[in-house]
């Protein structure tokens, strides 16, 4: 498959756990008991989780959410092949924990899970992240409840 980014999936208890949080590949390949690549085609939005540890504990924790591209200005993230967007980055215990909340809360709340999340809205959830700022929220045309206003 040509055009494709790919991205290292790798488990290994205690030591390795790079997954996919949310996205849906068009393929899965299982390299071998602890490695798999998941293959995206451009423009596919997915949330990629980076933990490794050792005998003393988690030592990097890391969450991303990126867009595939094939063209432009893109970054090498570790564990993504060629490159990709990336619309959000945060990493360090409290920052990742705080981001995977809103994730979680966001999933809840989109009217098309995550996948209707804007590609706008993740920079303004990393900046709230990083500043410690409340975050503003998502435009209620996104989520699930509109509220209605009877007069």
């Amino acid at each position: 498959m040509s055009g494709v980014t790919q991205v290292q999936l790798h488990y290994v208890r205690n030591i390795f756990n790079h997954r996919l949080r949310f996205g849906t590949p068009v393929e899965t390949i299982k390299l071998d008991k602890y490695r798999r690549l998941a293959l995206f085609k451009p423009a596919m939005t997915f949330g990629y989780i980076r933990w490794r540890g050792n005998k003393y504990g988690t030592q990097d924790w890391r969450v991303y959410v990126l867009q595939t591209g094939m063209q432009g200005a893109m970054t090498r993230v570790p564990g993504i092949d060629p490159a990709a967007n990336v619309l959000l980055a945060i990493h360090g215990r409290a920052r990742v924990k705080r981001c995977l909340e809103i994730i979680d809360g966001l999933e809840i709340s989109a009217k098309d899970g995550l996948d209707s999340v804007p590609t706008s809205y993740w920079p303004r959830i990393q900046t709230s992240i990083l500043n410690r700022s409340v975050l503003r929220a998502m435009p209620q045309h996104y989520l699930k409840c509109e509220q209605s206003h009877a007069g």
